[in-house]
């Protein structure tokens, strides 16, 4: 029987960061329009969610650093500072979150973004009078990462991420590439395939979004500008290729690109000499910060194309394509198998491949001269995409999940 109440683990829910604000708010908001009474937990922070999604934020009103931040005050030792007080936060929110899942009557929990070392411990001795499902974000538990400390932790945390595998009753990846990969690190003896389900990672229904066209978001934005505009969107990561998009800009001067989301494990300091470095110039525009749900708009509706580009070791899904969808904007593909399989089973966008700045500037110049009946169709193929994997096509599979 399908839950009417779920509890939602997310330690970083209330931080002013992409993926927590759209992701849970598009699914906690798909969820109650199945009938669920869904709450979230998390540490404090600036970020909220829009009614009927009940908030449980505990702790000190906490700001959470990035980790280019930490990497810039404290050298090769930041990552270790940003990681330790990552799990340092998590265990003592697990102590909350056991005292409000009692207050609420012991409904069940999905884990929606976690430290592996912590959840596994807490799964180790928490009671098993409900059901609980997880969600993998990332399936890299490999040394290929960006940050030495970043992959030694992962690697390490092989052993709790198969405890976890082993003490949910379902375990949601995006895409079949990351199962596969989930399997191969943690699980190859796949003791627990029948636990491990393809979700995919959804975006608002194309109707149920305001958009805006394309001139009076760029001045909205002050962008002006007769060139085609590309919008790299979301936090600053080192495995979104930022020298490959530059060093195809500069070969591209039809093109403007739009960078705009918080900073992470980059920092714009870092894009701006990046910039200089490859002679895109001017025709690169920073908006650093968080934006909004009610911003993205702009920022999707200047585009004439989005960038989805990963290192190609990647195993995680990118939040930027499935907003793009919602928006009908299609999407600059490259790295990780799933993205160039979506873009190919789609036809929402094109496909880097391989991922080099030759080939980049190459799309770039096919996606410039893409004339009004070709970009009808696509239009089309992206509504039909956006619609099967909506948010509310997410929160059936949960649902589903947390019934049993």
């Amino acid at each position: 029987m399908a839950p009417n109440r779920l509890l939602i683990f997310s330690p970083a829910a209330f931080q002013l960061s992409g993926h927590q604000q759209s992701y849970l708010t598009g699914l906690g908001e798909a969820l109650t329009r199945l009938g669920v009474e869904v709450h979230v937990f998390g540490l404090k922070g600036l970020g909220n969610y829009p009614t009927p999604i009940v908030s449980h934020a505990v702790g000190r009103n906490t700001v959470v650093e990035s980790r280019s931040a930490f990497r810039e005050r404290l050298g090769l030792w930041g990552d270790v500072a940003w990681g330790a007080g990552r799990l340092e936060d998590q265990v003592r929110l697990l102590t909350d979150f056991q005292r409000v899942h009692r207050h609420l009557g012991g409904p069940p929990l999905l884990f929606e973004a976690f430290e592996y070392v912590s959840l596994a411990a807490h799964l180790a001795r928490a009671p098993r009078a409900h059901r609980q499902v997880c969600i993998f974000h990332d399936t890299n538990f490999n040394l290929r990462h960006a940050s030495p400390v970043a992959a030694a932790y992962k690697l390490l945390a092989r052993p709790f991420a198969r405890h976890i595998l082993h003490s949910v009753d379902r375990a949601f990846v995006h895409a079949p590439g990351m199962r596969e990969n989930l399997f191969e690190n943690v699980d190859p003896g796949r003791r627990y395939h029948h636990k491990v389900e393809v979700l995919p990672y959804g975006a608002p229904h194309p109707e149920k979004v305001p958009r805006l066209d394309r001139a009076a978001a760029r001045v909205g934005l002050g962008v002006d500008t007769r060139r085609k505009v590309l919008l790299a969107f979301g936090t600053l990561r080192a495995d979104k290729c930022y020298r490959l998009v530059f060093e195809a800009l500069a070969r591209s001067p039809e093109w403007e690109l739009l960078v705009a989301g918080p900073e992470g494990d980059v920092s714009y300091r870092q894009l701006q000499a990046l910039r200089e470095q490859t002679g895109a110039g001017q025709r690169v525009r920073m908006f650093p910060g968080f934006i909004p749900l009610g911003e993205h708009r702009q920022y999707f509706g200047a585009a004439d194309a989005v960038l989805s580009l990963y290192e190609e070791h990647i195993r995680h899904e990118s939040g930027t394509a499935q907003l793009a969808r919602a928006f009908l904007r299609p999407v600059i593909a490259g790295g990780p198998p799933d993205l160039h399989d979506y873009v190919r089973e789609t036809g929402a966008g094109w496909s880097v491949l391989p991922l080099n700045a030759g080939k980049l500037t190459e799309v770039l110049y096919e996606a410039a001269r893409l004339d009004e009946a070709g970009r009808a169709a696509m239009e089309r193929r992206i509504h039909a995409a956006a619609v099967e994997r909506s948010w509310d096509a997410a929160a059936a599979r949960v649902l589903a999940a947390l019934g049993g």
